[in-house]
């Protein structure tokens, strides 16, 4: 099989999983260019792949560097549309609990935008597309341990992070009484 077919297939195999590790990583819903370069870098850099690495992880990191030198491009607000995470109400849906809903994933990916970069990669990779540790650590170049402990820490400073906004003595509020 020539290389273009190679890539094709894997287009056609991880396309859609590139596609929303992407509309995840950079916060925007239109990334089909983002896309493309991917798998334009994968053509031009498949000769190199000598099949040690998985073919979607391989490609998942292209697609986080791509995505970094996108970011360094662009440098400007990321802000992820609501309608990304669809609006399809369900039977049992209330407006009200859709309204609930829209606002915590609203909340929930304000809070992993402002973690640091380690800590939002591995948090979308192990958690958004449930990639496993060691796929994980093949993507970003680390160890599974190291994919194990950054998991651990980002989810304990996104928790944090969240009971800061709700409020309280972490949010520079006191509990004295008058």
């Amino acid at each position: 099989m020539d290389d273009n077919s190679k890539i094709e297939q894997w287009f056609r195999a991880y396309g859609s999983d590139i596609h929303h590790f992407l509309v995840y990583y950079t916060g925007r819903n239109q990334v089909e260019d983002l896309v493309q370069d991917v798998f334009v870098k994968a053509i031009q850099a498949h000769r190199g792949f000598q099949g040690r690495a998985d073919p979607k992880t391989w490609l998942f990191a292209i697609a986080r560097r791509a995505a970094i030198d996108e970011q360094r491009k662009m440098r400007r607000s990321r802000r992820l549309p609501l309608r990304l995470f669809g609006d399809r109400k369900t039977p049992e849906e209330t407006p009200e609990e859709i309204a609930i809903r829209r606002q915590d994933v609203a909340d929930m990916y304000r809070t992993v935008m402002k973690l640091k970069r380690t800590y939002r990669d591995v948090l979308l990779l192990r958690v958004m597309q449930q990639l496993s540790a060691a796929e994980t650590a093949e993507v970003l170049g680390w160890t599974t341990a190291k994919v194990d402990v950054t998991l651990h820490r980002a989810i304990r400073k996104a928790r944090s992070i969240g009971e800061s906004r709700e409020g309280g003595v972490a949010n520079g509020e006191t509990n004295k009484r008058g």
